[in-house]
């Protein structure tokens, strides 16, 4: 079996290919539809949950945070300030081929990690308890909340979008 913190980077590149599109879709969409551009980046599922755009930025962080993690290697940093369709674009272009630039065999040492988290001072995590726990948890809550707002803003969105394609063999 593959090494799990490798396989949930290479996940999240995956999922973050199918957020790629979805946003180009997004950005055609809101064109044909007349909807301005920020009103569907600012949107929210609840007055009390982030716009669209921050759960962008915010998945991208976690896959490049989580990644590093397991990696033991600093993350780069992104300043949060795009304000388009294609800056959000742009971002998740650089979240992925960063989590692919990180050679396989820095996972190897993984378990070795203390996961510390900047807002849990004091405390850390194993690295198979953060996988569990939060890293893919907290990755794929804020994918699946962009794809939402997206939904009921009235974007025909299907779960194949979401999925972006399968590995199939012939047996």
């Amino acid at each position: 079996m593959k090494n799990p913190y490798l396989l949930a980077t290479q996940s999240a590149a995956k999922t973050m290919r199918s957020i790629l599109t979805i946003l180009k879709e997004a950005e055609t969409w809101a064109v044909d539809k007349a909807i301005p551009e920020e009103t569907l980046l600012e949107a929210r599922l609840a007055p009390d949950m982030l716009p669209f755009k921050k759960q962008i930025q915010v998945l991208s962080d976690n896959a490049k945070g989580f990644s590093s993690r397991f990696a033991g290697i600093e993350p780069p940093k992104y300043e949060d300030n795009e304000k388009t369709f294609q800056d959000l674009i742009d971002r998740i272009q650089r979240t992925i081929e960063f989590v692919e630039s990180i050679p396989g065999d820095s996972f190897e040492k993984a378990e070795e990690q203390k996961i510390i988290l900047p807002y849990f001072q004091g405390k850390y995590q194993e690295p198979s308890d953060y996988l569990r726990d939060y890293a893919l948890a907290n990755f794929y809550f804020h994918v699946v909340t962009a794809y939402g707002i997206l939904r009921n803003q009235g974007m025909a969105l299907g779960k194949s979008h979401y999925i972006g394609g399968m590995n199939l063999r012939d047996l």
